[in-house]
This record gives C-alpha cells, structure tokens and sequence, in this order.
C-alpha cells in the first residue's frame, strides 16, 4: 500500500478538509497510509482528529503585508510569500521536507500551490482537487478575478511573469527543470475541478471535465423544523461577515422559521437574537433532510454549501465577504437562482433582498431548474471518480519505477 500526503495551504474554514476527509476516508480503509499537511490546524483539531488522522502545520508566509486587492491568481501568489525569494525558498523547502519525511508516494493537493512546485521538484506524482477558483484556466495572462473593474492587461501579464521569474530562479537553484507558464504546474499534476461548469468562478471553460462538487450533508447535529405553518430560513454564515448584526436583525424580523449556523458566534449575540422562530447554533448540523423543507438559504458563498442548496431547489442570498465569494454569487446570479448583496448591507438593505429571495417565485423556479438538470447527482461518485484516479496515478507511478530500475 502507498503513502499518501494530502495538502492545504491556501484560503480559510472549513471547505477544504471537508472535501479531502471523505477521499482519505475510502483510502485508508482501502490500507494506504495518510498524512495530512494543513494550513490551520484548528481547523484539523475540530475536523481530523476524532477521526484519527496525523496532521502537521504547512509551511505559510508570516510576514504581515499583503497585495490589498489581488487582480489574479499570480497577485495571489505575490501576495502569498512568493515576492520575497528568502520567503518562497523557505515555504518550497519546507514542503520537500515534509514530503520526504512522509516518504510520500503521492501528494493530493487542495489550494497548495507551493506544495504542487514542490512536487515538481522532487518528481513526486500530484492530483489536485479545487474549485474553478482555486485551479486557474490555462490562458495567458491568467484572468482577472475582479471582473467588476477595468484591469490592464499589462498588469496581469506583469505580475504572472514576475512570479515565474521567482519561480525559475529558485527552480534553476534548487536543480529543477523551468516552467513556461504558471498553469504548467496544474498541467503536470493529474486535474480535478470539483465543481459544476456552471459554478465556476472564471465562467464555464471548454473542454475541461467537471466531477462535481465533494460535500457531506449527513454530519454533525441532527435538527428539524418545528414550525409548519412558516416559510424556513436556513443560514450558514461566519460572525465576521460583513454586515452580520444587521443580516442577523433582518432575519429576526422575517415571518419565518430560522435556523442560523454561525461558528464562533458569540453567546451574547445568540441571546440578544434568539426568539422562538430564530435559532442560532455554532456547531455543524445535517442538512441533507432539513433542505427537503427549506425555502431559501443565505450563505456567505462557499462551492459546498451552494451546490447543496441549488441541488435541492433552493434559491440564494449570497453575502460574500471575499472576492472567491463574491464571484460565486455572480454565478448563482446569472444562473438567475439568487441574489449576491454588494456592499450595502445595512439592516433595510438585507431585509429587501431576503424578502425578494424568499418570495420572488424566479428565483426558487431557476433553482428548480438547476436541481432538475443534475438530478440524481451523489457526491459519492465524485469521490469514486478520485479514488480512480489516485489508484491509476500511483499504478503508473511503479510502473515508471520498474522500468527505470
């Protein structure tokens, strides 16, 4: 059996271990060995502990300055520790060092780009698993992710050749082959965008395969509605949300039943809100059934949670509080199954926009109309079709073994 490192390096919460959990799962039942590098252990504490997984901290960039407002993923990456070469040399090598600490025979990555150079440099086999957001097109240059504003290309084009030029520095120091483009790290790695064509951030690319979008519904509390003669609100938001008080004072005040999922709320919060129409919980439920019986859901944007609800017919209120976020309520927009608030978001702003997206019939009508093109869709088959791929990848990797020895 093989050993197998799964990586996380980029972005917050909870999304990305809850897409690899459910794959590592089937592997180690299936007698691999896995390990997991994360970028917030906290997070791994909450999620991979009770099920007995070893975890390690990823090597992340502490210096505080950051790009106020990346343009595109090179900006992000900029904006990540690659500017600085002391910095990028550090983050590449720690990763090798982990990798060869594992003795890993293959890296699943998840928003780990440095983790993907690193398996560059070392031959390591790779499969990375993301949204369309996380996983750029292959163009050149890589495409704004601010599309609300004008960009000049020449600025796309000179932070992409700013990083491979960081890039193919370090790889010509560390005695690796150069890379043309930044998309060639994507491209060396066996690609999952796991996602709906219509869900991805950059718009629906050609040619590309997408699998579909990993998510659990059957984890955590188990809760019903109690109130049968109410429309039923569900949210899923964080406190730092901008606008939270104000969306959490429009919601009272809705004739609905509530359910807030709000981790980290503070108890002052939930008792300054909670009614009997209005419950506000901070820890994970089961949505699987509670989405049979819901009207419209408010979210701050996340692939999972957004798929779920379309997946069920239900219309959106998408309160971003990142770009990623914020271009995933574009497309839930032009799908037209739901509204994305900008940046009003005082208590009058939110209460039109709830009462438009639990009552506007067009909005649930495109959700329906979403649910019934991909109807009979299971995440299960999804993380089959990972499996798969993780079986034919270390396969073919001792194959090139034998036949090199």
């Amino acid at each position: 059996m093989s050993r197998i490192l799964f990586a996380w390096e980029l972005g917050g919460n909870l999304g990305h271990i809850t897409r690899q959990l459910p794959i590592a799962r089937q592997l180690r039942q299936m007698g691999h060995q896995i390990f997991f590098v994360v970028r917030d252990t906290a997070v791994a504490a909450q999620l991979l502990t009770p099920e007995g997984f070893a975890y390690a901290q990823a090597p992340i960039n502490v210096d505080k300055k950051r790009l106020p407002h990346p343009v595109n993923y090179a900006e992000i990456l900029i904006a990540s520790g690659y500017a600085d070469r002391a910095v990028l040399l550090g983050l590449v090598q720690g990763w090798i060092s982990l990798i060869r600490l594992f003795k890993a025979d293959l890296i699943v990555v998840d928003h780990a780009p440095t983790a993907l150079v690193a398996a560059r440099l070392t031959g390591l086999p790779a499969i990375t698993i993301g949204t369309g957001f996380e996983i750029p097109p292959n163009c050149l240059p890589l495409p704004s992710i601010r599309p609300w504003e004008t960009i000049p290309t020449e600025r796309l084009l000179r932070a992409e050749h700013y990083v491979l030029e960081r890039l193919n520095t370090l790889s010509t120091f560390l005695k690796g082959g150069a890379i043309e483009r930044i998309t060639d790290l994507f491209q060396g790695a066996r690609k999952v965008l796991a996602t709906f064509a219509e869900l991805d951030h950059y718009g629906v690319r050609e040619g590309e395969n997408y699998v579909g979008p990993i998510y659990t519904g059957s984890t955590g509390q188990a809760i019903t509605w109690q109130l049968t003669d109410k429309p039923h609100v569900f949210a899923y938001l964080r406190p730092d949300v901008p606008g939270f008080e104000n969306l959490l004072k429009a919601l009272s005040k809705l004739s609905a039943e509530i359910i807030v999922v709000a981790p980290g709320t503070k108890p002052t919060h939930i008792q300054a809100f909670a009614k009997p129409n209005l419950r506000i919980l901070t820890q994970p439920v089961q949505t699987e059934q509670l989405f049979k019986m819901t009207h419209c859901a408010v979210t701050t944007g996340g692939t999972g949670t957004v798929s779920q609800c379309l997946l069920a017919g239900i219309p959106l209120l998408l309160v971003p509080q990142n770009v990623e976020q914020f271009l995933m309520g574009l497309r839930v927009e032009a799908l037209g199954a739901g509204i994305a608030v900008r940046n009003s978001r005082q208590e009058h702003d939110f209460a039109g926009l709830l009462e438009d997206a639990l009552n506007k019939s067009r909005y649930r009508q495109s959700a329906q109309a979403f649910a019934q093109q991909y109807a009979g869709y299971e995440p299960g088959c999804t993380i089959d079709k990972v499996i798969q791929l993780i079986d034919n990848t270390l396969k073919t990797s001792a194959c090139s073994d034998m036949n090199a020895s």
